[in-house]
């Protein structure tokens, strides 16, 4: 036992030893030197020491400045290089001090908050400095930045969809034209959700129609953002080039090239994540980048039955060819994404049963892109090919145990004004439903661009087509009609491979004019989008049409002007355009409706003599006069710089007015009634022969719905931002970003309703029309006061912002309580009178609560700070951040008609490492 315990020990004792023993010897031959702040003489942490002929690292400055290197480098020419200095060239000598210089220049373009684009239109620039401090677990996250914006709690165990320029924004799906039509690109290939069918049919639950998102556009916790270089987030009115939507458009460039092997880890009070990258580069101007990604979240870390993981992986490959004439650019994208959405009960507490909901994404998307550029003054400048395909394996399972209290029919009639006895349920089984999509979405893009000889202009074109396909080859709703999982509701399986596919060709043209008189510069912007849809049926309006969107967008740079020896620039410009969004083909092609009558309910104590007989009417719910949704778009901004200072500000209006919405359409529907009070349920032997009962002929209005373009979005508003340079020596940046806006919700479109009063045991025999059913207007004001210091000495980035919001409000007009006209049980419609209103039937259509509710709710002042943290080791290549929102803040309780409002906000941190090695 001693000789285990000493043999280790001595060797230790040896080792420290000739440790220890070598000090002096290298002290003998070692200089030492330092390396400070020229302005202020502190030491730099963790400068670089090189030969200046050799890019080997010889050594690194320690906590007080000092280096060591052998002495027989004395004399030698030694480069030195830190994070934020210029580096420098020095003659290595003992003992002396090296100073370096601030790069002014690098300093002031770290910029941790998004900027306003120098274009022609309003658009926010998010680069990867930004993303960086900012700390995102998804897309989503990165909206903070927008004027506008504010932090949020990400909440991944819902789908994150995006509204821009909305004041407290509506999750009406009535009104979610505004984030479907909103276009996302990754490296120029679009996210099409056209053929997106994922929704469970006639669900009810909160946790399965909160998670539904066929018709709300791209969910942004699917996004990524370690492989974004830079966002470009358009709010205004973007190139002709771009189209298929209505609010805006999101350009996201993901990095490449590069040799580093990138890892991140982060964890917050919500979710963790991994990220794992590696760039290449190889001669002959190769490139490609590969990645992974992994994020877990769950809402509640409590509950371990309610998650939301995220899976994605990319690789990039790339080449740029340099010909004679040309310069060749070659990029080819292969990238695969996961989302895995689910929840459940603990069956312990739900009685033994299982209770369960899963939604399941995959993605694969392919895609090439060539672009082809002359040199020299040519008339064809460049050429632009791209092609992209995406297939997504989408599955939607939810199984509950289904408890009846009444006899209840299920109905697998498919045929038209058919009759069919019915299947009596059970009173108590297990039900499943899956739902299975099959999106496969192919877009083809050929653009030229051209310059013009004109003299004293720079006059250039473009001239471009596109063309897209959505089909979805799935099963769709999947189930056992004799176990339904909603047993209230008339369902029929439908594959979605049935639905045709859409084909949707644009033709666009665009020029640029720039023009220069003395010191003023002009530039005008005009194009024209024309787009068809292929596909439809010959009845359908849209399939004769096409869709015209004009654009224009004009800037004027004035002369500058001096101003104690330093420019002040301005430039004024404004922008008007339309903006056409195409429906979905779950939109254009929607499930029938099977709207069940039942003529005969039988009810007997014995099973075997019950009978439920119905007739089946199948209406097919697609609107032939659907067109495009529009969206008008004006907007007048103003920029100015000054020594490094700018402030630019816009006034804009959006207004669309044929956003897509479920309306609901009534129709007087036939069917017999047999009289069952004449049997004898004593002496009955079979069940009641439909010939042997007395009939009556009945009518009944019934209703459906349809997609029709129903709904008014109109958003108003103000955005601004204002950015100082960094103030020395503290280098710290202020940076005030906020908007005002006003967001109305409106139907465009005459509404049917029907008033549920029931008299005589019967309901009322009437519709409605009205002009208006809801009407409601949101506004908020807030603004953003962030300070940024960037230390380069200490290779430290800290940010402090006051996120204030003045104040939010909504308020609901008063609508008309009186229809415009009705509809009779015939299905004639009359116009309203005066007198109807004193009519005993009529009356009830008299809306009562039209007028009710009209206060507007004003929420007051309140202001969070939020804090974050960058900390740069071994030359940036290690990164460590963390970051604490609404650290404290200000939140005081308010009066709303007496009552008191009591508002409280938690705080919300997270932590990550980044290495690159």
């Amino acid at each position: 036992m001693t000789y285990f315990c000493t043999r280790p020990i001595r060797n230790i004792l040896t080792l420290i030893l000739l440790i220890v023993g070598s000090i002096p010897i290298e002290a003998q031959t070692a200089l030492r030197a330092k390396v400070t702040e020229q302005d202020t003489g502190l030491p730099l942490i963790g400068a670089y020491i090189r030969l200046s002929d050799k890019p080997k690292i010889i050594a690194l400055t320690d906590t007080l400045g000092f280096f060591e290197v052998h002495s027989s480098l004395e004399g030698k020419s030694i480069s030195i290089s830190s994070l934020g200095y210029r580096t420098s060239t020095f003659k290595l000598a003992k003992g002396k001090i090296y100073q370096l210089k601030p790069d002014v220049k690098a300093i002031q373009e770290v910029i941790v908050t998004a900027q306003e684009s120098r274009g022609l239109t309003s658009a926010s620039t998010i680069r990867k400095h930004a993303m960086e401090h900012l700390q995102p677990s998804s897309f989503s996250d990165l909206l903070e930045l927008l004027p506008g914006g504010r932090s949020q709690d990400p909440n991944l165990s819902r789908p994150n969809s995006i509204r821009l320029r909305e004041a407290n924004r509506s999750n009406n799906e009535q009104y979610a034209t505004s984030s479907l039509g909103t276009s996302f690109l990754i490296d120029g290939a679009p996210i099409s959700s056209n053929a997106n069918l994922q929704s469970l049919k006639n669900a009810w639950e909160p946790q399965v129609t909160a998670r539904d998102f066929s018709i709300m556009g791209v969910d942004m916790r699917s996004l990524t953002t370690d492989d974004i270089s830079q966002v470009e987030i358009v709010r205004g009115i973007p190139s002709v080039e771009y189209g298929d939507l209505t609010s805006g458009l999101i350009k996201i460039e993901r990095k490449r090239g590069g040799k580093d092997l990138s890892l991140r880890l982060k964890a917050d009070m919500g979710s963790k994540l991994l990220y794992l990258g590696k760039g290449w580069e190889w001669g002959k101007g190769w490139t490609l980048n590969t990645s992974l990604d992994y994020l877990y979240s769950n809402k509640d870390p409590r509950n371990t039955l309610e998650a939301y993981q995220r899976l994605s992986s990319s690789l990039r490959l790339g080449r740029k060819f340099q010909l004679r004439a040309y310069s060749l650019d070659w990029q080819m994208n292969a990238d695969y994404g996961a989302s895995l959405d689910g929840a459940k009960q603990d069956p312990e507490t739900n009685g033994g049963y299982e209770d369960s909901f899963q939604s399941d994404y995959h993605r694969v998307a392919l895609s090439n892109k060539l672009m082809l550029k002359r040199r020299g003054q040519q008339w064809l400048k460049a050429i632009e090919l791209l092609g992209t395909g995406s297939y997504e394996w989408q599955d939607m399972k939810r199984i509950r145990y289904i408890n009846l209290q009444q006899t209840t029919a299920a109905i697998r009639e498919m045929r038209n004004n058919s009759e069919s006895d019915a299947f009596l349920l059970p009173y108590s089984y297990r039900a499943e439903q899956h739902v299975e999509g099959r999106p496969l979405n192919i877009f083809l893009k050929a653009n030229a661009r051209l310059a013009l000889p004109i003299k004293f202009v720079k006059d250039e074109l473009l001239l471009g087509a596109d063309w897209a396909l959505d089909k979805n080859l799935g099963r769709g709703q999947i189930f056992d009609y004799q176990r339904p999982l909603y047993p209230q509701h008339s369902l029929r399986p439908r594959p979605f491979s049935d639905i045709p596919a859409v084909h949707n060709l644009s033709l666009y043209a665009e020029n640029t004019l720039s023009l220069k008189a003395g010191k003023n510069k002009f530039e005008l912007l005009t194009g024209l989008r024309a787009t068809h849809l292929f596909g439809l049926r010959p009845d359908f309006a849209l399939s004769h049409e096409w869709t015209l969107d004009p654009r224009l967008n004009f800037a004027w740079t004035l002369p500058p002007l001096s101003i104690r020896e330093k420019a002040l620039t301005m430039r004024l410009s404004a922008g008007i355009g339309q903006h056409s969004k195409s429906p979905t083909i779950g939109q254009l092609f929607p499930d029938p409706s099977y709207i069940d009558l039942t003529e005969l309910n039988y009810y007997h104590t014995n099973e075997a003599l019950r009978r439920i007989h119905v007739r089946t009417y199948v209406v097919d719910n697609s609107n032939i006069a659907l067109r495009l949704a529009h969206n008008l778009k004006t907007e007048v901004s103003a920029d100015l710089d000054y020594d490094g200072y700018r402030l630019s500000c816009t006034i804009f209006r959006e207004d669309m007015s044929s956003g897509f919405r479920q309306m609901p359409l009534y129709a007087p529907y036939h069917y017999k009634q047999y009289d069952t009070d004449g049997i004898n349920s004593q002496t009955i032997t079979e069940q009641p022969r439909l010939e042997d009962l007395p009939v009556s002929d009945k009518y009944e209005l019934i209703g459906r719905s349809y997609t029709g373009n129903g709904s008014r979005t109109l958003k108003e508003g103000i955005e601004y931002t204002l950015s100082t340079k960094r103030i020395e020596p503290i280098h710290t940046r202020l940076t005030i970003t906020g908007a005002w806006f006003r967001t109305t919700y409106q139907n465009s479109q005459e509404i049917m309703e029907r008033p549920s009063t029931v008299i005589s045991n019967q309901q009322i025999p009437y519709v409605g029309i009205y002009e208006d059913t809801d009407w409601s207007r949101n506004q908020l004001s807030n603004t953003n006061f962030t300070l940024d210091t960037d230390i380069p000495r200490l290779q430290l980035g800290v940010s402090l912002s006051a996120q204030c919001a003045w104040f939010s409000s909504t308020q609901r007009k008063a609508l008309n309580p009186y229809p415009t006209a009705y509809m009779k049980i015939d299905g004639s419609i009359v116009s309203w009178q005066e007198d109807n209103q004193d009519d005993t039937l009529l009356r009830w259509l008299v809306r009562r609560n039209a007028t009710a509710n009209t206060q507007e709710y004003v929420t007051p002042f309140s202001m969070n700070l939020n804090f974050k943290v960058t900390k740069k080791l071994m030359q940036g290549r290690i990164n460590i951040a963390m970051f604490c929102n609404k650290l404290w803040d200000y939140t005081p309780n308010y009066n709303d008609g007496g009552l008191v409002i009591r508002r409280y906000v938690d705080p919300y941190f997270g932590l990550e490492t980044n290495i690159k090695l």
